[in-house]
């Protein structure tokens, strides 16, 4: 007796569309994503301050040396500066001429301009390494003041000395004033020297305790919240006004080599030279360095550090 199997029907599925097509919609897409590279977040950041590094390293080494060897470099450069031009070693036609766009915009105003970066950097780093301690930014801030009285009182010296003793180019002029003389454009014999040297000399001084102590002035304000949320907001206007100090000391050298080479007599540049390190020497350091009670005296940069 035959038993007879029963045949179950075979039951093919298929796959659906959607199924079939997702592996491939998926790697298709992954094929056409752009691979991106993810650096590190703070690679940009480290770049940035490795590069200001750099340039606060040369300003502090190259540009703000030390006043003593700047002061032995400039009155060098005036001694020998003449002798350069009397045997043609350079060309004085647009350098002499005191209708240069330096001469007549910048150099003018050259205390201005040296003033208006120094009161917000002298402000902003006393302000940080005083704790806040007002009456001791005001005694930083009197030092500005007290150069300023300076170099407006030696300059109106001088022109006064050039009124009664001067003489106007060319020489076969006699008995004529100043006045007189520039507007027959003429050149009356006055120059830049003091303002020069003795604005590098103070600018020198002022930014001194950003090059060699601002580390410390840091590193004290970790424990004191209020210190450390100022040095957060003005670290980057100090620096950058600290950089356009230096920008600054650069032009003023330049035209200072302008000066040394190519205008007005040696023994004049000497004496201005002379006066603006006397003034220099007598604030910097003998006065601001004497310890007073006195609450508007001016003290030494630096000073009120905690």
């Amino acid at each position: 007796m035959s038993t007879v199997r029963s045949r179950q029907p075979t039951v093919i599925r298929k796959r659906s569309q959607s199924a079939a097509t997702a592996p491939s919609s998926s790697s298709t897409s992954s094929r056409k994503a752009p691979k991106t590279l993810n650096l590190p977040s703070s690679l940009t950041s480290d770049i940035c301050r490795i590069v200001e590094n750099v340039i606060l390293a040369f300003c502090r080494r190259i540009i703000f040396a030390p006043p003593t060897l700047k002061i032995f470099v400039y009155f060098s450069l005036i001694i020998i500066g003449p002798f350069l031009k009397d045997f043609h070693f350079l060309s004085n036609r647009s350098l002499s001429s005191k209708a240069n766009i330096l001469n007549k915009y910048i150099t003018k105003i050259g205390w201005a301009w040296s003033i208006i970066l120094l009161i917000p950097f002298v402000y902003l780093t006393s302000l940080i390494y005083t704790r806040g301690h007002y009456g001791l930014i005001f005694r930083h801030l009197m030092r500005l003041f007290i150069a300023t009285i300076i170099w407006c009182s030696i300059t109106a010296l001088f022109i006064r000395i050039e009124a009664l003793t001067g003489m106007c180019k060319p020489t076969n002029l006699r008995g004529i004033t100043s006045q007189l003389c520039r507007t027959s454009r003429y050149q009356w014999q006055e120059g830049h020297t003091f303002f020069l040297l003795y604005a590098l000399l103070v600018i020198n001084e002022e930014v001194k305790l950003y090059g060699e102590t601002w580390k410390k002035v840091e590193d004290a304000s970790k424990n004191n919240s209020i210190n450390q949320n100022r040095i957060k907001i003005f670290s980057i206007p100090i620096a950058i006004l600290y950089m356009l100090l230096a920008v600054l000391t650069i032009l003023w050298e330049f035209m200072l080599l302008s000066t040394v080479f190519y205008l007005y007599n040696i023994l004049h540049k000497l004496i201005a030279a002379s006066f603006a390190v006397f003034f220099w020497f007598i604030t910097y350091r003998y006065w601001y360095l004497q310890t007073t009670r006195s609450t508007i005296a001016p003290c030494a940069p630096g000073d009120g550090f905690f």
